[in-house]
């Protein structure tokens, strides 16, 4: 099965229930690699870029076993500080990164991790994430409804409008534990009980959604805090809100700061992996100095108190981007890399 848009080829990877695989999931790895080596003698492919370490370099590894074709592999966050700190993954993760042909980091805080607890001793190239800023740019008059009603009581046919005057806080992400999304529900206690207009609109979903809706529901927030679920109108929700809030404890390069950035959403977040590099604290947007959740709440106050402040904040965020992670800025980096790997 494949799709083509905009001149790309898209081939996508067969997923296959099969009863020798129940109890582990379907070889997913296997298929991928099996996928790119057709795809490499078809379309005679001179290179595979894998992202992630995890599972896909361990699939171009193979495939170029096999076929003869150089990989590059760009490290993107998860598959180094997480997985690839996991036993039953590092060795794998580690031979794949250091036999492939140029490695790639999103980030400084990335190359660092993998050389000190990878043990990856050759070199790795930084090349931040980029994004479409014609895509993310900002829009006027954005109006945003949501579901009425606390969590488990919500009448998903009855939707409110939210107006202009009520401060909407963004927060979006897969849920997961570094995500902190409970502690964000926590930390928006604090906010309410200042700025009972405030709204917190939280959209995408994961493993800890059940926790994040039983604590909305124990801190007497249903009217304040709405879950959209996962959304594929991320400009127009970005552009309907004040401010966007990442409370990580581990990123690499999040592409969601740089595209709330781009819609030049004021935002705050924390000084984790490779943030920093990204925000520059008090310059693109407001970046906590540690982890602490009354830390969190005062920048959230600080901001909705100032519109002056968060005006100048966003419009300095999608400088920032323009200036550093625009699409036509990265990708030549990237053709670098490519072009210096199929010469050799």
């Amino acid at each position: 099965m494949w799709e083509q848009t905009s001149g790309v080829h898209v081939d996508l990877v067969d997923r296959f229930d099969y009863p020798l695989f129940k109890s582990v999931g379907p070889p997913y790895t296997m298929a991928l690699t099996s996928k790119i080596i057709k795809s490499a003698r078809d379309s005679k492919l001179d290179l595979i870029h894998s992202h992630y370490a995890i599972p896909h370099a361990m699939s171009a590894y193979m495939a170029r076993e096999i076929v003869g074709i150089p990989y590059i592999v760009t490290l993107h966050g998860s598959d180094v500080h997480t997985l690839g700190q996991d036993p039953a993954y590092k060795p794998v993760v580690k031979h794949t990164v250091e036999n492939a042909d140029a490695v790639t980091a999103v980030s400084e805080f990335l190359k660092k991790k993998a050389h000190e607890e990878l043990g990856i001793e050759r070199e790795i190239h930084v090349i931040p994430n980029f994004i479409d800023i014609s895509r993310f740019s900002h829009i006027d008059g954005v109006r945003l409804y949501v579901e009425s009603g606390c969590v488990g009581l919500r009448n998903e046919e009855e939707a409110i409008e939210l107006h202009p005057e009520e401060k909407i806080l963004l927060h979006a992400s897969n849920f997961r534990k570094v995500k902190r999304v409970v502690e964000l529900v926590e930390i928006m206690r604090i906010v309410v009980d200042h700025f009972p207009e405030a709204r917190l609109i939280i959209a995408g979903d994961g493993p800890t959604r059940i926790e994040v809706e039983r604590k909305i529901e124990a801190l007497d927030l249903c009217n304040n805090i709405h879950l959209l679920g996962v959304k594929s109108n991320m400009q127009e929700i970005m552009c309907s809100a004040d401010m966007f809030l990442l409370n990580s404890t581990l990123e690499g390069m999040p592409l969601v700061l740089l595209e709330a950035m781009s819609c030049s959403l004021p935002l705050i977040t924390t000084p984790a992996g490779g943030i920093p590099e990204l925000v520059r604290p008090g310059k693109d947007g407001m970046v906590t100095k540690g982890f602490e959740q009354e830390e969190f709440a005062q920048a959230i106050i600080e901001l909705l108190e100032n519109d002056e402040k968060r005006k100048k904040l966003g419009q300095a965020g999608r400088k920032r981007v323009e200036d550093s992670f625009s699409a036509d800025r990265i990708v030549k980096m990237y053709e670098k890399v490519f072009e210096e790997v199929v010469s050799k």
